[in-house]
């Protein structure tokens, strides 16, 4: 957009301005044009200082799950004869281009930097957010029925009456770097209940009533430390959003009861025992369901973390990113993962690939999964790829295969775990 100029351009060759009308009007527009400045220049140290807020938070706590990142890898790798997907540059479907066993564009599963995910091939034509608008004018913007409410009827510090900094609430669903959903409490003293708060959210009638949802992510600010206690919707027309809706956990059948390696895979408040699958210092969220027709979601936070400024407790929390959709899937993609052995040796054979799919019955995963192994030799005009193990190697592929299930859930492959044997 053209910058606003009031000042306008006059040719005086040889003197100023020659009579007190003209003077005074090119006054009135350096005012204009000093008051615009002005403004500008506080808006922008406005949303410098907010981008500044965001990335010292987010900082401060990327930085702690960095270090329990390496804690975790350096387990993984001391386990030998182990390997799994450690980086997206894995992906490896480019270098089969042109062979039996090159992938098209079609059938290409779907990989999310952000999430972290590997799905089924998505059909962008057919997808949609449920929260996400925009207009051809405007850009993305917030619909006047756009719903939302907090309730902060817990133990904690974040209570009536507390002092609280907070940006909007549709923050959360704005795509824009500099947006992002804030609540400071302010508090004395800390607490062992932390904040804590549950975040209620309608899906507007005129969007609920057409296509089901099959899809939720959140990113929760700070990033790595807000705890996320539950995940829940209902199917209630023209919900309240109160606790009279009829809440029912998104991980409704509680799939992966118990299993510790789910929580954060599976969505929270589902578990047999209350609390046990709460994501503590929780990522980015990603969570496919079958296909549900919900009204409303709510979300229960809890922060832990706090920062000490001028002598007060600071807890922050909210979301940087919601989105509630509905996503169409083809039924079936393939893509191509590669494992380099460790240094100094090579693969001699692999025992066993075991995905990780959460959001689906153990008892149904070999529906939904299936692999190939392909090796990789030397030969005239560049590498041969096979099927047939060569003996050793310093590479292998894992051509990895998703489906969908009856009741049309997407299968998430969050990693992959392969077991081999090594040779020196």
């Amino acid at each position: 957009m053209a910058e606003i100029i009031s000042t306008q351009k006059r040719d005086y060759k040889y003197n100023g301005p020659v009579d007190s009308s003209d003077y005074n009007l090119r006054i009135e527009e350096n005012y204009k044009d000093l008051v615009y400045l002005y403004n500008k220049s506080n808006i922008i140290d406005g949303k410098l200082a907010q981008a500044f807020e965001r990335v010292i938070k987010d900082h401060a706590f990327l930085t702690s799950a960095i270090i329990d990142l390496q804690t975790r890898v350096q387990a993984l790798e001391s386990n030998s004869g182990q390997m799994s997907i450690h980086s997206f540059s894995q992906i490896d479907y480019s270098s089969f281009f042109g062979t039996s066993y090159a992938i098209s564009g079609t059938e290409l599963l779907h990989f999310d930097p952000t999430y972290n995910i590997i799905t089924l091939p998505k059909v962008t034509s057919s997808s949609f957010s449920k929260l996400k608008f925009t207009n051809s004018n405007y850009g993305q913007i917030v619909p006047d029925f756009f719903k939302a409410k907090i309730d902060v009827s817990f133990n904690g510090v974040d209570t009536n009456g507390s002092v609280i900094d907070s940006t909007p609430i549709y923050n959360a669903i704005l795509d824009a770097q500099d947006k992002v959903w804030k609540r400071n409490v302010v508090s004395n003293s800390s607490s062992p209940a932390g904040a804590q708060m549950m975040l209620y959210v309608k899906i507007p009638n005129e969007i609920a009533g057409s296509l089901k949802t099959n899809v939720i992510k959140l990113n929760p600010y700070p990033v790595f430390s807000v705890d996320i206690a539950k995940i829940e919707y209902t199917l209630k027309a023209n919900p309240t959003l109160t606790e009279s809706d009829g809440w029912v956990p998104l991980n409704r059948y509680a799939l992966y009861d118990e299993v510790s390696s789910a929580i954060g895979k599976v969505a929270p408040g589902g578990w047999s025992t209350i609390g046990s699958d709460t994501v503590e210092n929780s990522g980015p969220l990603y969570f496919q369901i079958p296909d549900t027709d919900i009204t409303a979601i709510r979300i229960k936070f809890n922060q832990r973390n706090y920062f000490i400024e001028s002598g007060k407790y600071i807890y922050t929390y909210g979301l940087s990113d919601l989105d509630v959709r509905y996503d169409k899937f083809l039924p079936s993609g393939k893509t191509i993962v590669k494992f380099t052995a460790p240094n100094g040796s090579l693969i001699s054979s692999i025992n066993s690939v075991v995905p990780k799919i959460y959001n689906v019955s153990p008892t149904l995963i070999d529906s939904v999964f299936s692999y190939r192994i392909i090796y990789g030799t030397p030969g005239i005009g560049g590498t041969v790829y096979s099927e047939n193990n060569p003996g050793s190697s310093e590479e292998v592929w894992i051509e990895i295969t998703l489906n969908m299930l009856d009741d049309k859930t997407a299968p998430i492959l969050t990693d992959l775990v392969v077991n081999y044997e090594t040779v020196i």
